[in-house]
């Protein structure tokens, strides 16, 4: 397993760069910033995008690419290690460019969790990364047999990483971006254009998916009177002012810490200027201050044709005794769109089984067994394996297993197993707009390749709210998105995706999400049939909802609130502040009654799940409107959404 830390995919045609100041070296850091910045510094295996938890067998190897910022040093490698029963010993290695480094040994006795340092001071470092090996091994207690022992493994987690040194300061724009970020700050005008509104939606969801899974922060800036930002950045986080006047340009300005950049332009050259600071280009602006010519983002193609490797999996192999597995996730996003229908003709091999044994390949998606066939004598997979449509998720699970029966002889002397599925295996699809999946787990692929994005007020609040959806939106995927500034009545009637921002409760017309208010006391729930049921309320119920739905057209979001804006910041707010909050949303509506924590409820799919009836029965609705005059309203609204089909959606 291989977890990368950044991935650049700005593509670009046509360029004119002109470097207008050159730099030759680092600037020097102000006085006392060496004493703050120079001190030792940690960050979580999280904060670089590392995974955490991480689960290793007998015998593992798990590669880690670690991001090291100009002018720092890794120094260690800290981590707790739960260890299984049953065993005597186990030990934990580290290699870095085919050499070893580190060997850490740990202790035996009952199922524990220990503490391990591992030095990382001789890791070769390469383009500001350091790729490192862990290997394990584990010992089983005496008596035990390995070859009975696959399932047991040791879990690596609360990883973190230490450096020592300096950050050095950017001089050049081809290093305003560091390895490790911590926070952008947008700073657009206080009344934003909607140039200026695309541009800021643009750098933020492009600097997201530029870091993968590192979780960079991103947050709106109101610009000073004088064009200039307002808080000096840290070493691990950046300041980028975007007008729409004057020439087109990106240069950086000195500042107290590192320097900020400021990007200008009028209508396409300023997009252009925002893509040349997450492009591969950027890497030839070796000046404080560069214009990009024509600089388009790459359209995003949807074959109907692909392969495992060109989804992003690569050769999957993996060795045991009596079971073997190995695993991947079909991320749709990848595929370019909401797709269905999927086929996967796997390719790839096993260890051929003795006559003595016999053995089995099982392929399964989630928890749904797809196919299962007898082990053949070749040792050679080919075949076709159909993904239903039901089992379809923003990215599906996929896993095959070889198992064995039989005679496996006396412990050690059976031959361990080895099952690869080659990335050449061939992936057919066909778009399926409207899912399944749907609601939040149609996201983020129903947003490609191009997504509007609309509020009723607009401003800098909504502005600030649309950033904090669409990079909550890109963090789901490696794939950009591309979010542009669309006038309301535009992509309400359009056809592209559309995200729409409601904060002052206000729903245009054309708009109909499957929860809303219909007026001061009635709650109104919109099947896919088109069945409108209504609940009497008390008068003062306030709310905000996130909505993920297909209404026949495009693929919406809606983000709305008639408890006034702040009740739907306090939800995005919830969301953002949750390591896996957007990941963990799968059902249709994020539900945040005023005073009460946000509830993800799924809609139902099929009558049955409502009980074969159109509309909640008499007595239910009799019970309901008195008990919204009587009951606490997060309660009322609980009965009723469970009377009406809607549960709590599942959590992954």
């Amino acid at each position: 397993m291989r977890i990368l830390v950044r991935s650049l995919s700005a593509c670009w045609a046509v360029l004119a760069l002109l470097v207008l100041v050159s730099g030759t070296g680092p600037a020097q850091p102000p006085d006392g910033a060496e004493s703050a910045a120079g001190a030792a510094t940690e960050f979580s295996a999280r904060d670089l995008g590392l995974g955490d938890p991480i689960t290793m067998r007998d015998d593992d190897e798990v590669d880690l690419t670690i991001p090291v910022p100009a002018g720092t040093t890794p120094t260690e490698l800290t981590m707790a290690v739960d260890l299984p029963a049953d065993l005597e010993r186990a030990t934990i290695d580290i290699e870095s460019g085919n050499r070893f480094i580190a060997h850490a040994d740990l202790p035996a006795g009952p199922a524990t969790r220990v503490p391990v340092t591992l030095p990382l001071d001789e890791v070769a470092v390469d383009e500001q990364a350091a790729t490192i090996t862990l290997h394990t091994n584990l010992y089983p207690a005496e008596g035990r047999c390995p070859d009975d022992w696959f399932d047991h493994g040791a879990v690596l987690r609360d990883m973190r990483v230490g450096y020592s040194g300096t950050p050095e300061i950017p001089a050049v724009l081809a290093d305003f971006l560091p390895p490790i970020l911590q926070e952008l700050r947008v700073y657009v005008p206080d009344t934003p254009s909607d140039l200026e509104s695309t541009a800021a939606l643009s750098l933020s969801t492009a600097v997201v998916a530029r870091y993968g899974s590192q979780p960079v922060r991103v947050s709106l800036r109101r610009i000073s009177p004088d064009g200039s930002v307002t808080e000096p950045d840290s070493p691990f986080s950046r300041s980028v002012a975007i007008r729409a006047a004057g020439e087109a340009a990106t240069t950086l300005s000195p500042a107290a810490g590192p320097p900020a950049l400021y990007v200008t332009g009028d209508g396409e050259a300023l997009l252009d200027q925002i893509r040349l600071i997450t492009s591969q280009v950027s890497e030839f602006a070796v000046g404080s201050r560069a214009v990009a010519g024509s600089l388009d983002q790459a359209p995003i193609l949807a074959p109907d044709t692909t392969t495992l490797g060109q989804l992003g999996v690569g050769t999957l192999d993996a060795s045991s005794h009596a079971e073997v597995s190995v695993r991947f996730a079909l991320d749709q996003s990848r595929l370019g769109r909401p797709s269905g229908h999927i086929r996967i003709k796997l390719q790839g091999h096993y260890t051929p089984l003795p006559p003595s044994q016999a053995g089995q390949i099982t392929v399964t998606a989630g928890d749904r067994e797809l196919a299962t066939w007898a082990a053949e004598s070749s040792g050679q997979i080919d075949r076709w394996i159909d993904i239903p449509d039901d089992v379809l998720q923003r990215s599906t699970p996929v896993q095959v297993t070889l198992r064995t029966t039989g005679d496996t002889g006396r412990c050690g002397t059976d031959q361990p197993l080895t099952l690869t599925i080659l990335p050449g295996s061939e992936v057919t699809s066909e778009t399926a707009p409207g899912g399944p999946p749907r609601g939040f787990q149609a996201l983020p692929q129903s947003l490609l390749p191009a997504v509007d994005v609309a509020a009723t007020s607009g401003g800098f609040d909504d502005l600030s709210r649309a950033v904090g959806l669409t990079t909550g939106l890109q963090s789901l995927t490696s794939t950009r998105l591309d979010p542009r500034w669309t006038p309301l009545p535009e992509a309400v009637s359009g056809t592209r995706p559309a995200i729409i921002i409601m904060a002052d409760g206000q729903t245009p017309d054309g708009v109909t999400p499957p929860l809303g208010k219909t007026d001061d006391t009635r709650l109104q729930l919109t099947e896919d049939d088109g069945t409108t049921t209504q609940l009497q309320l008390s008068p003062d119920l306030r709310f905000a909802s996130l909505q993920s739905y297909y209404d026949g057209n495009h693929q919406l979001l809606v983000a709305t609130s008639n408890a006034g804006p702040g009740e739907l910041d306090r939800t995005l707010n919830w969301l953002a502040d949750r390591p896996d909050g957007w990941y963990s949303l799968s059902g249709d509506v994020l539900f945040t009654a005023a005073g009460r924590a946000p509830t993800d409820y799924s809609l139902p799919t099929t009558p049955s799940e409502t009980g074969n009836e159109a509309s909640i029965s008499g007595t239910m609705r009799t019970v309901l409107i008195v008990a919204g005059v009587l009951l606490a309203v997060g309660l009322v609204v609980a009965l009723w959404f469970a009377a009406r089909g809607l549960r709590p959606a599942n959590r992954h």
